[in-house]
Order: C-alpha cells, then structure tokens, then sequence
C-alpha cells in the first residue's frame, strides 16, 4: 500500500513492504499534530475521544477478543470508567484516534526527550450490545436514553440475522459463545504487537474483569496475521485463508487521521463512521453525552471452507484455469493486482504499483469503463462490496458515489494457514473482526443484504436469477449460479451447483461509546437507580 515498488518485486523488498504494511507508520500517512483533525463542514474530529479502530488501522499481528456478561452493575461501570482513567499503573487504557505518540511513554529505543513515535505494544477497544446497555442499567438511570434512529443495534444481530443472509449453518441457533442469547452484554478487543504483550495485558484484564464480580467472561477467540517463510524466518503476511492479499481497497475519511494512496473514489464523510452532529440522515442518540463521538460495529467470527473452496477451483479446471476462476470470483488475483487493470495475468508487463491496485473505475461518468464485466464480472466479490461507479441499487448514477453504503473493516485470520498438502487437518479457519459504521442499516445490513446476497443489485445489467456473491453469499447448490461474461458476444460461462464457503459462527451489533461517553457510564455509579 504505502511503498512505490512494483508487485514484481524482489521477495526481500515485498517482505519488508508487507512489515510496513502490518506493524509501521504509512509512508504516505500524515501524522496529526493534535488531538483533532478537521473534517469536510469544517467540525474537527476530536480524536481523543474517538476509539482509535474506527479511524485507524492498527497493523498489529494478534489480536484477542473477550466477550463479557455484567454481573456486578456498579462494578462494570466502575471498571469501564478504570479503562479511560489515564491510570495505565491501574489499568490498561482505551485506545483512541490521537497520534500514536498521545497518551503513551517513550517505547524501546526512544529518545525520551524526544516526541515518540513508535507503537504502543497493545491497542484497547470496546463494544457494547443494547442488552450490555440494559445490563448496565442505563437505561434505568438515564431516563433520556433514546437509541430510536437505530432500530437495528436495539434489536440485535440475532434478531436481524435472515437481513444478512444468517441462515442455514449461519443461523443464530448454531452460533457459539453465547451470542446473540441475551447474555452478550461487551466486546473487549485487545491488540499486541507481540505474544508476550497479549500475554501480559489478556491477564491483566481477566483479573480486572473479576474484581467486584464486574463481569464474567463466556468466550474469547485469538487471531493472527497469517506467517509465510522468508529466509528462514517466519513472517507475517497480509493474506486470508483463502489465499488472497487483503487491506487494499482502503475507506479513506474526510478530515481523518491517515492517508491513503489517491483512488477513484470520493473520500467518505466522517459523520458515516462517526456519530456527529453534521450527519444527513439520523440524530445523535441521546444523551449527547452518551452519542456524540460514537459508532457503531457489527462484530463476526466467520469460518472459511478453504478446503471446500479449493477443491471447487479445481473441479472446474476442464473449463477454466482455477487461477483465472479464483480472480473472478474475487475481482483481484490472489497477489492483490485487479482483474480491472490485469484481465489476463496477475503479472502485467511492467508490474502494478502498490498505490495503482486500488486506483480503478468499473464505470465511468460517461458509461464507459467495464459495464458489463468483461474484465471484472459484476458479480465478483469485491465489485458487490463496493461497486464504485457501477450503477446498483442505492447508487444509480455512472461514476457516481456509493459512499453511502460504505464499511471499514477491522478484521483479521484465526486458525493456522492453509496447507495444501494436508488439506484435510480438520483445523477451523476463518476471519475475526469488525464492520464498522454510524448506520447497521443503511450500511452493513444494505451491503450484505442487496449488494451481497440480491441478484438485482446491478440494476441495468442482468446477472442470473439467484445469483450472490460467489465468495461470500449465501448459496443454495440447487440455485447457486455465477456468470462469467465472455468478450465478442460468446456466451457466458455460468458456474453452478456450489454451496456457501463461509459461515457465520457468531455476531453482535454493538455500539462504540467515546471516551467522554464511558466516563459518562462510569459516574452513574454515584446516582441512585
């Protein structure tokens, strides 16, 4: 993303690339000199009081999530206002948006009369549910409370889950953990640099969650970037476990804290990421206290039949390369470069720049461009997750914005790396993570419900009856169908007859208070119920 080197490059330069990409500062990244960052209407973020994930990737290789039940009311309060203190000797404190060098003491190798720059060693986050808010008993206290342009987060993923194509395997009764059963009330995700640090902080965050009887934890899951050998080294990589690049295709935000390389996209306003009082279409929650500054996740463990998916490749080897078949179906070649720049090879001429493999349009203003899918079929994973200038529904304009409907997602592997020679392990993979956004409805759930999982996404252009997307729809193999256009009029090859390659384990709609809204939820320990 951030080096101006070929993809063809030496494997020496692309390890070190992908180190950048994972663990250091974005060559291309302009470091805030305060707390705050302006934004398009000319507000400032407050990024002190934004939780660091919603804006900024952190590019760390492990990460763990702890999902609470409140048992102690006071007690869970309490401790949430410990973790936003300032009081690192106490507790391990929530990350924020601010530069990295805001809140943290000089690391290894810092001159400490110098600013510091270096990473913290482990990043903090939280979520709450509307039945954590319940259990916290904010709405007993806070007789204002008033989530009612969020009807989705009031419900509930459980609820909501047929919205997104949670069905079949991915119904809510099979989901693990204690999701979506009422009794999961906070998401705590904790992010390390190193096994040692997720060691040091996961304890110490399992003690504070007991004292008081605050909270009792009912699930955690680790993930990790997955390693790939270089000179004898184990390194880790920016792949998922169906072996493709991942965090290319960036959601750049006006007046946000990092810089992407430029694309053909029009950045995003901070008010669908962040709860501001500028938005266009929904009002704060109230209090003010409690909604400014906010978010919202939807928070999923998803599992990958990598084994399934591969084996699907191949059985169709008579009638497609199964590498060619794996670039449609994703709209990138597994290296990252876009079927959009490179139909026929993911190695062009020349090589592809890191900063072009993001730089593309399917359709332009004028209706040129790609419209029917010839180089990338407009069916494919990634043009269903983010059309561009494709006309589809809820954007219907060539060339014109989809921003609406945008995500940021902070995601990343669970399970070892897929072994082609022991396929068969019978080892569980998959994604952990977040969708994040300031509307459940109008972004996740419109994505996955008629961008992912509705054939007449794309308006004009006819896909199939019963067509989704094909890497992460929900497939029925006696329907299941994808469409491969062919150039000079020839007809499509259609693919048929293949079920789902994901499923959903566990999900939660949560909502990300600001600093300033958990202090909030802090003191009402001292008001009576």
């Amino acid at each position: 993303m951030s080096q101006a080197r070929e993809i063809q490059a030496p494997e020496a330069k692309r390890s070190r690339g992908f180190l950048r990409r994972l663990f250091g500062r974005m060559e291309n990244e302009v470091p805030g000199r305060d707390s705050r960052s302006r934004s398009a209407s000319g507000s400032p973020l407050e990024l002190g009081d934004i939780q660091g994930f919603i804006l900024r990737g952190y590019r760390m290789p492990m990460v763990r999530h702890f999902l609470l039940t409140v048992g102690v009311p006071a007690e869970a309060r309490r401790l949430l206002g410990r973790l936003v203190s300032g009081d690192e000797s106490d507790a391990p404190q929530i990350t924020t948006a601010e530069d990295w060098h805001v809140g943290f003491e000089p690391g290894p190798g810092d001159n400490p009369a110098n600013v510091p720059r270096r990473k913290p060693d482990y990043c903090l986050n939280i979520g709450i549910t509307w039945p954590g808010l319940i259990a916290l008993e904010i709405r007993d206290r806070v007789p204002t409370l008033s989530f009612n342009p969020f009807g989705a987060f009031v419900a509930g993923a459980a609820e909501r889950a047929k919205l997104v194509g949670d069905t079949g395997e991915s119904d809510p009764q099979h989901w693990i953990g204690g999701f979506g059963a009422g009794s999961d009330h906070v998401l705590v995700t904790l992010h390390a640099l190193s096994a040692e640090a997720m060691t040091s902080y996961g304890d110490r965050l399992s003690a504070l969650f007991l004292e008081g009887g605050a909270f009792r934890e009912i699930w955690r899951a680790d993930g990790h970037a997955l390693m790939q050998m270089k000179n004898g080294q184990p390194v880790p990589t920016t792949k998922v476990h169906f072996g493709y690049s991942d965090g290319i295709s960036m959601t750049s935000i006006r007046g946000g804290p990092e810089r992407y390389p430029p694309d053909h996209q029009e950045r995003c306003d901070s008010w669908l990421f962040v709860l501001r009082d500028d938005a266009e279409n929904y009002f704060v929650p109230e209090p003010r206290e409690l909604g400014l500054n906010g978010s919202f996740a939807v928070f999923k463990m998803i599992e990958t039949d990598v084994v399934g998916f591969e084996d699907f490749l191949q059985s169709h080897k008579d009638t497609i390369d199964p590498e060619l078949l794996a670039a449609k179906i994703c709209g990138r070649w597994r290296n990252g470069v876009p079927l959009a720049l490179s139909p026929e090879t993911d190695s062009p001429p020349g090589g592809i720049s890191p900063e072009q493999l993001n730089d593309f349009e399917y359709v332009n203003a004028d209706g040129c461009g790609d419209p029917k899918g010839l180089r990338c079929p407009v069916g494919a994973h990634i043009r269903r997750m983010n059309p561009r200038g494709q006309p589809v529904a809820g954007q219907g304009q060539p060339g014109g914005s989809n921003n609406t409907h945008r995500l940021i997602r902070r995601g990343m592997p669970y399970g070892p790396a897929y072994d082609p020679k022991q396929p068969h392990d019978g080892i569980e993979r998959g994604l952990l993570g977040y969708f994040i956004n300031s509307s459940i409805e109008n972004q996740y759930e419109f994505v996955l419900g008629h961008w992912v999982n509705d054939s007449e996404f794309a308006g004009a252009v006819r896909l199939p009856p019963k067509s989704k997307d094909p890497m992460i729809g929900t497939q029925n193999p006696a329907e299941s169908i994808f469409a491969i256009p062919q150039a000079n009029g020839a007809p499509s090859i259609k693919i048929t007859g293949f079920s789902s390659f994901v499923t959903t384990k566990a999900a939660a709609y949560c909502f990300l208070p600001s600093v300033t809204a958990i202090k909030f939820i802090a003191n009402l320990s001292c008001l009576p119920a």
